[in-house]
């Protein structure tokens, strides 16, 4: 028992201890494989060399979590030869048992650990080699079959199995494979052993077959090598900006959301608020466009009041306005006398091109430096509007 034991904490110290799990992109369901063998099993000490050899069949479905370290659980089953005159090597006394009148002798399901000794010691390439040695070792459940012909009846054991596979990788998906093992009855009233591993209790057994290895997500049917390798302060820090964005992000949709609702309520209210009646027959209407000193383009925070023009001419498609553009006293006539045209043409532009008003319906006039529109001076780098008479 201690022996089994040991092969189990053996067996599970090898899945942990392998690195090469954080350099390869694997999916659950990837790296799997089926394989289908066939060959011969003998008793380890038997009563002749090859006199007790019969025929076996294997099915093993697996599991690879890493190049180096998979998990597989196959199905053994011994052919009965059906010879009245031999013994079988399991469970028997020699005074009176031989083998039973069944297909089979015994079969023997297990959970097996792999370790791909290539990989474990060379290390992985990125492909699997074109001939690899894998270890394996395994423990199971196995059942012997039918009655003797003198009343022996069917009998359960625990298994320890041992072998190594030599694998030819005929393709990227395709695989041969020759598999030496022995395999341990682990209770036999014959030596009154039992969950030990004893020779005397074990048959050898040498199988050959074919492995298919699934295809992977990746494409390929064997691990592929990540891009790049992070570690885990990588992968903290990297999370710590995302979540930093993130804030930003969501700071930035409130504000937006709130821009957007005041945008809405003012589209609620009246565009056609009267300020006052000109001297020309003409209405000014309540947006004004504010520029900065010396500037005439128009900033995303005055693009509102251009669209709530546009709005209005809209509902109104018998309206025409005439653009107003000023600056404020600071500087040369000539300056600001181009400068206020700048203005008035660049909220022309904005309502043709952005808005798709008909340039028919616009006048733009650049009218210099005022101190009359507002009583600030520098209220008066604006443009304003006037919807004429109708």
């Amino acid at each position: 028992m201690k022996k089994i034991s040991l092969i189990v904490a053996l067996a599970t110290m090898a899945l942990g201890a392998n690195a090469q799990n954080a350099t390869v992109n694997s999916k659950f369901a990837d790296n799997m494989f089926v394989s289908l063998q066939g060959g011969v099993y003998e008793p380890t000490i038997g009563q002749s060399v090859f006199g007790d050899m019969r025929p076996v069949v294997r099915l093993e479905i697996g599991k690879y979590f890493t190049p180096t370290i998979g998990f597989s659980v196959s199905g053994d089953a011994l052919i009965n030869m059906n010879n009245a005159n031999r013994k079988s090597f399991l469970f028997y006394d020699n005074s009176f048992s031989k083998t039973p009148k069944t297909a089979f002798d015994f079969s023997n399901v297990s959970a097996n650990a792999l370790i791909n000794l290539n990989n474990l010691f060379l290390g992985y390439k990125g492909q699997p080699s074109p001939v690899e040695l894998v270890a394996n070792a395994g423990i199971g459940w196995g059942h012997v079959y039918g009655k003797s012909y003198y009343g022996i009846e069917e009998k359960n054991c625990g298994t320890a199995n041992f072998g190594l596979s030599l694998n030819f990788n005929a393709s990227d998906a395709w695989a041969i494979n020759l598999k030496p093992a022995i395999t341990y009855i682990l209770s036999n009233d014959r030596y009154n052993t039992h969950w030990v591993l004893d020779s005397r209790n074990s048959y050898l057994q040498l199988t050959a077959g074919v492995t298919y290895k699934f295809a992977n997500s990746n494409g390929t049917h064997h691990f592929v090598f990540c891009d790049k390798k992070y570690s885990q302060s990588e992968m903290d820090e990297l999370n710590g900006r995302i979540n930093s964005l993130r804030g930003e992000i969501n700071g930035k949709n409130k504000t937006i959301a709130d821009l957007e609702a005041a945008l809405a309520a003012e589209r609620a209210k009246d565009k056609t608020v009267i300020v006052n009646e000109t001297k020309v027959n003409q209405t000014q209407l309540a947006p004004v466009v504010i520029f900065d000193q010396g500037k005439s383009i128009i900033n995303k925070a005055q693009q509102p009041s251009v669209q709530m023009i546009a709005t209005y001419m809209k509902n109104h498609p018998e309206s025409k306005v005439t653009i107003k553009g000023y600056a404020s006293p600071e500087g040369s006539a000539e300056l600001n006398q181009k400068l206020s045209e700048n203005r008035a043409k660049a909220v022309y532009n904005m309502l043709v091109n952005t808005y798709k008003i008909n340039a028919n319906r616009l006048e733009w006039q650049g009218l210099g430096a005022t101190s009359e529109v507002f009583p600030e001076n520098d209220w008066n780098r604006v443009c304003v509007f006037l919807e004429d008479a109708k």
